[in-house]
């Protein structure tokens, strides 16, 4: 099995669960998935007090300069917060597979996936399903964590509802492959559609 990069996926076992690791990118996907109930129970249990708000208030911050026109929060959990404060100053829609399942039919020039990338299985799948959605010249801003090693002690793989794990080569490739434009910008990522 080949990763979307062309590289050679292998097997490999930590903190005893199975993951395809890639050869040339970097891309890590763990193998087996909790089912759509347990992964939607996982999800049910986010806290989103005041502390949340104040996180998603500085995630705001950060990739404020990034955002142009109109937005879309995809991936937005069960307050859709961070489109909540981008609509003070801009329009920004909002979309999340078990919250508010239903995709606005326009065209965006910003998609945000703020600690979204992590929770899903097909990276490449979906970055090309985002690219359809975005005007000429729009961006896709990614927030998720790069993996950190030892992998063995590295907290993210803890959590049961992460399942893909990207380094700097992995969204180097993600950007060539779907003929993107890759800009890092340290705390998140930006896609710029040529």
């Amino acid at each position: 099995m080949n990763c979307f990069c062309g590289g050679e996926f292998l097997k490999t076992l930590i903190n005893k669960n199975e993951y395809l690791l890639c050869k040339e990118c970097g891309y890590l996907r763990k193998i087996s998935n909790l089912s759509s109930k347990e992964e939607k129970e996982r999800y049910d249990m986010h806290v989103c007090d005041t502390g949340y708000m104040k996180y998603m208030e500085g995630v705001y911050e950060k990739i404020k300069p990034s955002i142009q026109g109109v937005s879309l929060d995809f991936g937005c959990g069960q307050i859709h917060a961070l489109s909540d404060i981008i609509n003070r100053d801009s329009l920004c829609y909002y979309y999340d597979l078990y919250y508010y399942p239903k995709m606005p039919n326009i065209l965006f020039d910003t998609i945000i996936l703020i600690e979204v990338f992590e929770h899903i299985k097909d990276i490449y799948s979906l970055m090309l399903d985002l690219i359809q959605k975005l005007n000429d010249n729009g961006r896709i801003i990614i927030m998720t964590q790069l993996k950190k090693y030892p992998l063995e002690s590295w907290w993210y793989l803890r959590d049961s509802t992460h399942i893909s794990f990207c380094d700097l080569k992995t969204m180097e490739a993600l950007a060539n492959k779907t003929g993107l434009l890759f800009i890092d910008h340290k705390d998140y990522f930006v896609f710029l559609k040529k």
